[in-house]
């Protein structure tokens, strides 16, 4: 492979990212009726007839988004080796840390993901299990989060450490805020247990927080990664893309 292919390749892995982050607004947030979310303390029958009402979109957006969920992967695969340039010798720990974070968070979306596809596989089964199938989905989400936090935690703590690069992949502030952001996910632990207020997996901090401070960091942390990519190229460090 010829090193302006590879250039392009990583390119493609960069901007795979906010692809899906698109993609994720269109068919999972607003074709799936994830925004806002369902209250979790209606009744079983509010959320039998949210399917109903929206089926076709529903199905639509879910399915759509199990496949560009998977975008996230090269995304996280171009970061993986960009910490792999950072963290010399036989002991990449943040590195595959960061590798693993983004493959469960693919998995673990999905999963959630594959619960409300077949919650309207069958939309006129009982209510209670359409409810159930949707708590599952939601909870998935907001409890199996960790993977997401480490993964975002040791990527930071990689661009924090680089003594290697003359401009830093990502500024200190973007690393803090990385941290921050991932943070945010712990409070959203509590949506297993509470169903009314800020906690519920509808309220602000169970969603409205986490969710868009997710969505902040993606963008943040591409911006600087494809800058970063940039200026290698233009240093000589990466051949020049072809014109």
């Amino acid at each position: 492979m010829d090193e302006q292919t590879k250039v392009l390749y990583q390119k493609l892995s960069l901007y795979s990212g906010p692809f899906f982050a698109v993609t994720f607004l269109i068919f999972w947030a607003w074709l799936g009726n994830n925004l806002p979310p369902p209250h979790p303390d209606a009744p079983a029958q509010a959320f039998a007839s949210r399917y109903l009402e929206h089926l076709a979109g529903i199905r639509l957006g879910f399915l759509i988004s199990l496949i560009t969920i998977c975008f996230y992967l090269p995304w996280t695969g171009y970061v993986t080796a960009r910490m792999r340039r950072i963290e010399t010798g036989h002991y990449p720990v943040l590195s595959y840390l960061q590798l693993l974070g983004g493959c469960l968070t693919v998995m673990v979306v999905s999963i959630s993901m594959w619960c409300w596809v077949v919650a309207a596989q069958r939309p006129e089964r009982a209510p209670e299990i359409t409810q159930m199938l949707t708590d599952a989905g939601w909870l998935m989400n907001d409890t199996v989060y960790m993977c997401t936090t480490l993964q975002m935690v040791a990527m930071a703590l990689c661009f924090l450490a680089d003594n290697k690069c003359r401009v830093p992949v990502m500024p200190n502030w973007a690393c803090f805020l990385t941290i921050f952001c991932g943070a945010t996910f712990f409070p959203a632990s509590l949506t297993a247990i509470l169903r009314n207020g800020p906690f519920a997996y509808d309220g602000l901090v169970g969603f409205w927080i986490p969710y868009p401070a997710w969505l902040i960091w993606l963008c943040v942390a591409t911006y600087y990664l494809l800058a970063d990519l940039k200026r290698r190229v233009r240093d000589g460090e990466e051949p020049a893309l072809a014109q």
